[in-house]
């Protein structure tokens, strides 16, 4: 997986990934073990203890990763350089060296996941990457306009200088003002039991995420949101529809050996016993979803 891209240089982010080869959309990029970890919430101690655990060689590997102060040293330098690079992985916060050689868009192209049944996170490409172009995460929630993400990204010691932190801001801070608003109108309507009407917050958040071009696990979620709203208003056959490209947005972003794909596709199990003409076809989803779907009463 490693020869999909290669490490060097990024003019103004010290090291970054880009792409050697076309990658399509889905593509599992990279998969990696922990170094070490800790439980949160965590300490400065444990940190330190837990690196204080590794091997030398592997202890000299960690010292490579960013530090924003570069005069840091001992444990000072050690818990600097968790602060830095430390992914959350569940119940735990994790350092995979691999991973952090990863910079940060606020519009990524690619979906960092931890994965607990293979207890390794995952990279998967979310969009068509072409050669050369460099493979990016995000490090915050998409739901914050420039301002709230530059304070929070300076926590990590760079400014954020994609096209909707500079050109586009404007435009990017009015939809996604109004993506806060929408998500908030969604998590007060998860908690109506009664019938409700078309769900219209949810299917406006589908298409603000779209024009950001946000297209991984946030749009998996507002598809779910969207079906869930179907469901409640009693239109199945929509429910389902929905069900199925959150499914399909899953599967690209998790790959398909995922406690996400797994709880996806129950979900959308569930709609067709509901539903008894589901109306999905093997064409309408990933063909190794598809082929498992079938197998199932």
């Amino acid at each position: 997986m490693s020869s999909l891209y290669s490490v060097r240089p990024s003019p103004g982010e010290g090291l970054g990934c880009f792409a050697t080869a076309p990658i399509p959309a889905g593509t599992l990029i990279l998969s990696e073990t922990p170094l070490f970890n800790v439980p949160e919430p965590r300490t400065n101690a444990a940190v330190t203890t837990a690196f204080s655990l590794l091997p030398s060689p592997e202890q000299d590997r960690y010292r490579t990763l960013y530090a924003q102060d570069p005069t840091a040293q001992g444990d000072a330098q050690v818990v600097d350089i968790f602060n830095s690079n430390a992914w959350q992985t569940g119940s735990r916060t994790s350092i995979c060296p691999r991973a952090a050689r990863f910079n940060h868009n606020c519009v990524p192209n690619a979906s960092f996941a931890w994965n607990s049944q293979l207890s390794q996170i995952t990279v998967h490409a979310i969009v068509a990457i072409p050669v050369d172009a460099q493979i990016n995460l995000s490090y915050e929630r998409p739901y914050q306009i420039s301002s709230a993400r530059r304070e929070k990204l300076s926590a990590y010691g760079f400014v954020c200088s994609c096209i909707v932190c500079g050109s586009d801001a404007v435009a990017s801070d009015v939809r996604r003002a109004r993506m806060v608003v929408l998500d908030a109108r969604i998590r007060s309507g998860r908690r109506q039991l009664w019938r409700s009407p078309m769900p219209k917050a949810a299917l406006e958040l589908v298409k603000l995420l779209k024009e950001e071009g946000l297209v991984g696990e946030a749009l998996g979620l507002a598809y779910h949101d969207v079906a869930a709203g179907w469901k409640k208003n009693g239109r199945l056959d929509l429910a389902v529809g929905c069900a199925v490209k959150e499914l399909e947005t899953a599967v690209i972003c998790f790959g398909l050996i995922s406690p996400a794909v797994d709880a996806t596709t129950a979900f959308l199990l569930a709609l067709k016993s509901e539903h008894a003409k589901l109306g999905i076809h093997a064409a309408s989803v990933p063909k190794a979803v598809a082929s498992s779907l079938e197998t199932i009463p």
